[in-house]
């Protein structure tokens, strides 16, 4: 088995009362993470944290 290390983010809106997940489904349901992925050989977790926040058209910043 292989371990990866990820990086989340927790976002809450101004008045901390609604945090942003990402809602995921696999064969037994529904279920909820934090944005955020994996870390890539070569790159910290911020960067990837950067990359999984920003890239690929998600988050403007």
């Amino acid at each position: 088995m292989n371990i990866r290390n990820s990086s989340k983010a927790i976002i809450m809106n101004s008045d901390g009362d609604k945090i942003l997940l990402t809602k995921n489904r696999d064969r037994e349901g529904f279920f909820y993470l934090c944005p955020g992925g994996g870390q890539e050989h070569g790159e910290t977790l911020h960067e990837a944290l950067k990359k999984r926040m920003f890239g690929r058209g998600r988050i403007p910043n």
